[in-house]
């Protein structure tokens, strides 16, 4: 691998399930630790490809110095109840078919099926990665990742070798308390906003918030996420609708520079609906100063929602509103925000251009395979914006998702293959220049392959936090 390469990634779980394993009382510790490494094997692979099933660690802390991470965003993730309180029942039974699927640990599970608390666990997760080995030796290499929470710690950090800058986001606003009405806990105003100023008051405050996620947390509508298990677990409630008046408070409240610095909203998971309140409220009440918007872990899907028509090429992509339509991109563009590709399968394109196959067990060609298909997104973005005369290659990044119970593309199994992609990016990107395209812009069209690679990789999070942390 390259010296050279390095990358950042926007949302990944690096916590989710070493945090969960520690509810695991009188078992070895190894899996409780963030540095085990679990890499895909013969079996962990073959189950992947028969069931979508991913059994091994994809950015423990071992990998992601492997890979050669400089930034990284951990996501803290709740698992809400919805999950595992389903067509299975609520008891043992469920806890283990949800083991099976997440490997988060049955105690972590049978824990999640019994609290009524988000915000507690919340915490609990925080302090655990907070209070996690920061130092690990690789080959003789001693390496390292450093929590940190402002611009100074970023730079310090980026200017030592081996060592990971790890910055925190959420991942779900019912985190605050909310969403919980059907266990018996109904959801308090006054509660919600007193724990917002509580993480605001945190050593290390989270940068943005995914505001909603798979289940009703009755602060605004989620998109539809869970289509291949849908008649398991019911994600209806609240489903498709729009904000809530407790979630615009909710919203204003996080965007405050009040009681601590702004958390930033990452829009993934939100409904349509929802996304065009959302971006209509930053409109009408921050119009002197718009905050950039987040999409942490997306994909686009190659559909306009004015014209309702699909683009020459949308064939390519997973037409679902979880995914992001033109105007999207180009609201998010011009609010000098981040769009972070999610390395997931089921979400990253059409799937019959992402299926993995049993080839996958013994050869990795397939790393072109998920070379073209994050190709596909960049260029689609880069042609939007340019269309509207904004800068074209400024806007997309990584957000891989690894870890969080994603199915990764084909040949990519963990972030050490990243490097694989790297090279092919590089390829399909000098190619695109020297052909006839349809960008008009001079910046755009002369830019470098090298320069497109670096700013996905990398260069396009770093700008953005040099402006924003």
């Amino acid at each position: 691998m390259s010296s050279k390469f390095q990358f950042s990634d926007l949302h990944c779980h690096p916590n989710l399930k070493t945090f969960g394993h520690s509810f695991n009382k009188g078992n070895s510790t190894k899996k409780q630790n963030v540095w085990y490494y679990n890499p895909p094997n013969f079996f962990t692979k073959l189950l992947n490809i028969t069931l979508g099933v991913t059994k091994f660690s994809q950015v423990d802390f071992t990998t992601l110095s492997k890979g050669n991470a400089k930034i990284i965003f951990a996501s803290l993730y709740p698992f809400e109840k919805g999950f595992f309180i389903n067509a299975a029942g609520r008891g043992p039974f469920s806890a283990w078919l949800g083991h099976f699927v997440t490997d988060i640990g049955f105690h972590r599970i049978r824990h999640l099926q019994q609290h009524t608390d988000y915000f507690t666990d919340l915490e609990m997760e925080y302090n655990f990665l907070k209070n996690s080995q920061k130092s690990f030796k690789i080959n003789d290499h001693e390496y390292r990742w450093s929590l940190i929470s402002d611009q100074n710690a970023l730079n310090k950090s980026l200017l030592n070798n081996n060592e990971i800058a790890v910055i925190l986001s959420i991942e779900g606003a019912h985190v605050f308390n909310t969403g919980l009405s059907e266990y018996g806990k109904a959801t308090s105003e006054l509660e919600v906003i007193k724990n917002i100023r509580k993480i605001k008051k945190w050593e290390h405050p989270p940068f943005y918030i995914t505001f909603a996620h798979n289940f009703n947390n009755d602060l605004c509508g989620h998109a539809e996420s869970l289509e291949p298990i849908k008649y398991f677990v019911n994600q209806n409630k609240g489903m498709h609708s729009g904000f809530t008046k407790i979630g615009i408070k909710v919203l204003h409240e996080l965007l405050s520079f009040q009681n601590g610095k702004p958390i930033y909203i990452d829009i993934k998971h939100m409904s349509l609906q929802s996304r065009k309140e959302y971006f209509k409220i930053l409109e009408h009440d921050y119009s002197e100063n718009i905050p950039p918007t987040i999409v942490s872990h997306g994909a686009v899907n190659g559909l306009s929602i004015k014209q309702k028509t699909r683009n020459s090429n949308s064939d390519y992509f997973y037409h679902s509103d979880i995914n992001f339509f033109d105007e999207e991109i180009e609201l998010i563009g011009k609010s000098n925000g981040l769009f972070a590709i999610q390395f997931d399968t089921r979400r990253i394109a059409n799937p019959k251009f992402v299926k993995k196959t049993l080839n996958s067990l013994w050869r990795e060609e397939n790393a072109h395979l998920a070379a073209e298909v994050i190709w596909q997104q960049l260029k689609y973005i880069a042609e939007i914006l340019d269309k509207k005369k904004l800068f074209a290659w400024g806007t997309a990044c990584i957000g891989s998702d690894y870890d969080g119970t994603i199915n990764p593309l084909p040949g990519i199994w963990t972030a050490e293959y990243f490097y694989s992609i790297h090279q092919e990016l590089l390829k399909k990107a000098s190619e695109y220049l020297k052909s006839t395209n349809p960008l008009t812009l001079n910046e755009n069209r002369t830019i470098t392959p090298e320069e497109i690679s670096s700013r996905f990789f990398f260069k396009n999070t770093h700008n953005f936090l040099q402006s924003y942390y």
